[in-house]
């Protein structure tokens, strides 16, 4: 029984663990998680070096017509 509980604290915490983390990884950055999926890889790609998110955004928005279609929503779709 206490083998029993301690597995189940230590999965728990490693459960807490792993949300905080994804959430953190958002933390502080313009737009919700989805638009940031959406423009992650055009980002990656367009606006390398590049770590302020109005930076970013204008980069973007500079270059419209490579944009991946979901990310052009995005981006014309406003903030």
């Amino acid at each position: 029984m206490i083998r029993y509980a301690s597995l189940l604290i230590v999965a728990m915490i490693a459960a807490s663990s792993i949300g905080y983390a994804q959430e953190s990884r958002t933390a502080g950055h313009k737009g919700t998680p989805q638009q940031q999926r959406a423009c992650r890889p055009d980002a990656l790609r367009l606006c390398r070096g590049l770590h302020e998110d109005e930076a970013i955004y204008d980069c973007l928005k500079a270059n419209s017509a490579k944009l991946r279609s979901a990310c052009r929503e995005v981006i014309e779709g406003g903030r």
